[in-house]
């Protein structure tokens, strides 16, 4: 029985149905946290900028900052994970939507 009382079997929609709103809360939550590393690569940027004396936004020379750097490549992990968590909602859209038929692995 599920939480709303109603009576649900393995594999049928319902199931379905919550699978597809984990993985939106994925998507929100991984959306939070490229935000979140967002706002953290800026701050270590602005100490780069501080540090190497930058005052033209046209100055390259913090790209070179080897922290900064470290700082861009931590933010591929967040933005990867994310796009896996957006293909699952693509790639099961039919599936996750309560089309697929009772007791089939597949849509």
């Amino acid at each position: 029985m599920s939480r709303a009382g109603k009576v649900t079997a393995p594999g049928r929609a319902g199931e379905l149905g919550r699978a597809r709103l984990h993985a939106e809360r994925a998507v929100a939550e991984l959306t939070a946290a490229l935000q979140a590393w967002g706002l953290w690569a800026d701050s270590v940027r602005e100490r780069a900028e501080q540090r190497l004396a930058v005052t033209d936004l046209d100055d390259q020379r913090v790209l070179s900052d080897p922290e900064y750097g470290q700082a861009l490549d931590a933010g591929g992990v967040f933005a990867e994970a994310l796009r896996a968590a957006e293909a699952v909602l693509r790639a099961g859209g039919a599936g996750l939507a309560g089309n697929a038929q009772v007791g089939s692995l597949h849509p």
